[in-house]
């Protein structure tokens, strides 16, 4: 499916289509859609990421820390960079 824990162009796919269901506010759709990417590519940090962040705006703590969690144990870089974007100072993300 995937080599050296490259995304296929089937996952990039279901990650700009989850992505789209939550810009539309449709997190129960994006959440069936970052399902089927870990069921495809199950160390794949960046899908557990969003995944988190739609079941915390949904109000799902518990299941967005265990995905937060599990996308910082596959990738310690993603944890540094999402955590520097809040130590930088200004307590907001970087992104605009």
């Amino acid at each position: 499916m995937t080599t050296n824990n490259q995304p296929s162009p089937l996952v990039e796919n279901l990650m700009y289509a989850a992505s789209m269901c939550v810009a539309q506010g449709k997190a129960d759709d994006a959440i069936l859609l970052y399902d089927k990417v870990i069921a495809l590519m199950p160390h794949y940090a960046q899908a557990y990421y969003e995944r988190g962040r739609v079941r915390h705006q949904a109000g799902d703590v518990q299941g967005a820390s265990d995905d937060l969690k599990q996308a910082f144990r596959l990738s310690p870089e993603l944890e540094k960079e999402i955590t520097g974007h809040f130590h930088a100072g200004t307590g907001t993300s970087k992104c605009k």
